[in-house]
Order: C-alpha cells, then sequence, then structure tokens
C-alpha cells in the first residue's frame, strides 16, 4: 500500500491532482490509472525502478 501510495503522489509530475485518481495494478510494472469521477478517463503506467523505489516510466492516455 505504501507503494502505491508514493505512485499517486508522483502523478503530480505529470500535472495530475494525485487525490483525482486511483491505481488498479495490472502487472508488476504495469497500472491502470483512473479518475474518481469519471472512471472512463484512465491512463496506463509503466513503472521502472530508480535506487530500488518505483516511479513512473511513462504515463500513456487509454480513455477520455
Amino acid at each position: 500500500m505504501k507503494k502505491e501510495m508514493q505512485l499517486i503522489e508522483q502523478l503530480k509530475h505529470f500535472g495530475l491532482n494525485s487525490s483525482e485518481w486511483t491505481l488498479e495494478r495490472i502487472h508488476s510494472l504495469g497500472y491502470v490509472i483512473r479518475n474518481k469521477m469519471d472512471q472512463s478517463f484512465s491512463f496506463y503506467g509503466k513503472l521502472e525502478f530508480k535506487n530500488k523505489r518505483p516511479v513512473w516510466k511513462s504515463l500513456e492516455l487509454v480513455s477520455i
């Protein structure tokens, strides 16, 4: 859970308000990031590890 909270906080680096999004893990390095108010608005996020910590490598728009 701690890792996911850190990842949500990192969304600000992509211009997203962390309080407006949820994470759904789909595999070890991939997450679906969904808007809380509009579940159809989502991104696919890829992770990488830097200094043994997960960070977002990229976010791709899935649906608006």
